[in-house]
């Protein structure tokens, strides 16, 4: 199994792409360098097919059978600046020497159907997740008062994360029964008209691009709550792109991701005909069908940052669109002031209801 560690052409330091430059810089003797810089740096002897997506240094280190105590999904091998054991888990397509801070990239975990067709790269950079986290909590008054220093304290990891996207069409027709209802009056009187209708609705409808992702690690609906991403900006999958970065391959197929992605394609459906139907006093729905074809999906990666915060007794995970810098995530809720605000609201409303009863 292979890993490549990318290496600067002018010291042969490790290289990291640098989201700000948006290029690989060396920290040491500050040089920069462009996807096409590296990727000409092949080895000499490859055929044509190799030199597409060859790497600049490719080391293969010793690999070892996974060890009990490391558990029966662990694979070690030794980092190729270092020699120190690394643990990996199986999914694992990119991390850091825990010893040296190399990053290197398992180009193995990479292949064949596990090769994504495309990816985002990061567009923002680290410091901004704790930024984005405090304008977060800036919004939650009833937050703890300490809990932003302990979220300043959290993990935070740029996670490459495996998506698959979606492309179908969906046929959908629907009947449902309208009332119109009119009242007046005269001075004996007051009349009710209700005139009702047979309503009906046919769409085609064509999604493009609707993501689930592809890791049982992620949370899906935190994952979900990070859309948009911009499509425009997505590039050819390199590998180059992942080194200084975490990044897994997907064990959720497309087969499985797509049990998420079709209902959510079909709900959006229901809900766009449903708002078709206007101008009615009332509307049953009483049958509602739809037809998924042509269905096709995309391998891709995706960037977003992580971060994990202790606070108490509990593990708080927020996520950030590396893109986009949409932030996400559950706060906890400080009972003190809960109460103190559930209070204040009481008292409020019955001062209003003790006003209102003298003045009647």
């Amino acid at each position: 199994m292979d890993v490549v560690s990318y290496k600067c052409p002018n010291c042969s330091a490790g290289l990291s792409f640098d989201i700000e430059r948006q290029n690989w810089h060396c920290q040491f003797c500050q040089g920069d360098f462009t996807l096409e810089d590296l990727k000409g740096q092949d080895a000499p002897a490859q055929d044509a097919e190799s030199a597409k997506d060859a790497e600049m240094t490719m080391e293969s280190p010793q690999w070892e059978e996974p060890h009990d105590h490391f558990g029966g999904d662990a694979v070690v091998f030794s980092c190729p600046s270092c020699g120190g054991r690394i643990v990996t888990e199986q999914n694992t397509a990119a991390t850091f020497c825990v010893f040296c801070h190399n990053p290197t990239v398992l180009s193995s975990r990479l292949e064949k159907e596990y090769r994504p067709a495309r990816m985002i790269p990061f567009k923002m950079q680290k410091d901004t997740v704790l930024k984005a986290l405090h304008k977060l909590c800036r919004k939650r008054p009833l937050l703890p008062d300490n809990f932003r220093e302990y979220a300043q304290k959290g993990e935070v990891s740029g996670l490459y994360v495996p998506f698959w996207l979606f492309d179908a069409d969906i046929d959908a027709s629907l009947t449902a029964t309208g009332k119109h209802v009119r009242s007046w009056s005269d001075s004996n009187y007051r009349y009710t008209k209700t005139d009702t209708y047979r309503v009906e609705r046919a769409a085609s409808i064509s999604f493009r691009n609707l993501p689930a992702d592809g890791s049982k690690k992620m949370d899906d609906k935190l994952m979900d709550s990070l859309e948009p991403f911009d499509y425009t900006q997505m590039v050819d999958f390199s590998m180059h792109y992942l080194s200084g970065h975490f990044a897994e391959s997907y064990d959720v197929d497309a087969k499985e991701a797509s049990g998420r992605a079709t209902p959510r394609m079909r709900g959006s459906v229901d809900r766009m005909m449903r708002g078709q139907i206007t101008g009615y006093s009332s509307t049953v729905i009483h049958d509602f069908t739809s037809r998924t074809k042509d269905t096709r999906s995309t391998y891709v990666m995706l960037p977003v940052w992580v971060l994990m915060a202790q606070y108490g007794d509990k593990t708080y995970t927020f996520a950030m669109n590396g893109q986009t810098g949409k932030i996400t995530g559950s706060l906890p809720l400080s009972r003190k002031r809960f109460w103190s605000f559930f209070a204040g609201i009481t008292a409020a409303v019955s001062a209003i209801v003790f006003l209102g009863g003298m003045l009647l």
